[in-house]
């Protein structure tokens, strides 16, 4: 098992069961299943692995000597952040593999998203400041292929997709472009940073979804109805979600954010579980949409 598997093990075991002894975290150790060696971690190694950690998770792991026990000093750093809680997850499903195997035809799983082949190479390129060239087929103009040189600002998963944000070199236009229609992926020859304001908070600040249009942000509210309402509560729509009524059959609930291209995809999700209130404009939308959906049935 290399470094980084193993340091992620160690973040994950103290997640999972809080504070441990050296010789606690290795008798989970030695139980983990990807543990085919039997290896134990020594002393000299775990020390190492702390620092590994420090650096690379941003996560410190102490010695309390009142409990003689290694406890993480700032938890949250993993807890709130999307990245980390992704591979933490991704190694407890590793952790399954051998059962998942053997039960193979026990279980269904959705497909995994589309383009990871591209992914190395464009954090690569996001690491090094440099630009990344590549060929692109747009869904909308398959008989024709791009060809782009942008500044891989960050990348992110929608839908099964990982798409890359980026900009020209010249600043002058932001792109979304879904990895799996690229081919010929490169890093280019250019030295550029992307602006200060590409980050994924700053550009998807009020947006729902991958689209980032150029709708402005506004109240959004909807009512929603029966056991559709509790799933909502369990699964946010958006992070301004807020509860300002709730009766027997249904609750109503406010955002604020853009009402783009993909919000509406969401909302025809809920199918009649959801009804949008406000704003009109977005309530006459649906409106329009169904009619036109229901003219295909008639």
């Amino acid at each position: 098992m290399n470094k980084y598997e193993r340091c992620l093990w160690i973040v994950s075991t103290f997640m999972d069961y809080g504070n441990a002894s050296l010789k606690e975290l290795n008798e989970r150790f030695l139980r983990y299943s990807q543990n085919y060696e039997g290896e134990e971690i020594q002393p000299r190694t775990f020390d190492r692995d702390r620092r590994y950690i420090a650096l690379t998770f941003r996560v410190d792991i102490d010695f309390d000597p009142r409990l003689k026990k290694y406890c993480l000093v700032n938890p949250e750093e993993i807890r709130d952040n999307a990245v980390f809680k992704y591979l933490l997850g991704s190694l407890h499903v590793n952790n399954l593999s051998a059962l998942a195997l053997k039960h193979r035809e026990k279980i269904r799983l959705q497909e995994i998203p589309t383009g990871v082949e591209w992914l190395h190479l464009l954090l690569d390129a996001i690491d090094k400041g440099r630009t990344v060239c590549f060929n692109y087929t747009s869904y909308y103009a398959k008989e024709k292929e791009f060809t782009f040189e942008l500044i891989p600002c960050f990348v992110r998963m929608f839908e099964q997709r990982w798409y890359l944000i980026g900009e020209y070199p010249d600043r002058s236009q932001t792109r979304v472009l879904a990895l799996e229609r690229m081919s010929r992926v490169r890093i280019g020859e250019k030295q550029l940073a992307p602006s200060p304001d590409m980050t994924p908070d700053r550009f998807y600040r009020d947006c729902f979804g991958i689209i980032r249009d150029d709708k402005q942000p506004e109240e959004v509210v909807l009512k929603v109805y029966r056991s559709q309402a509790d799933y909502m509560r369990s699964v946010p729509l958006h992070p301004s979600q807020e509860e300002l009524e709730a009766a027997d059959d249904y609750v109503v609930f406010r955002y604020y954010l853009r009402p783009s291209y993909d919000l509406v995809q969401r909302l025809l999700w809920h199918r009649e579980g959801v009804e949008v209130l406000r704003p009109a404009s977005l309530r006459e939308e649906m409106r329009d949409l169904l009619r036109r959906m229901s003219g295909l049935y008639e």
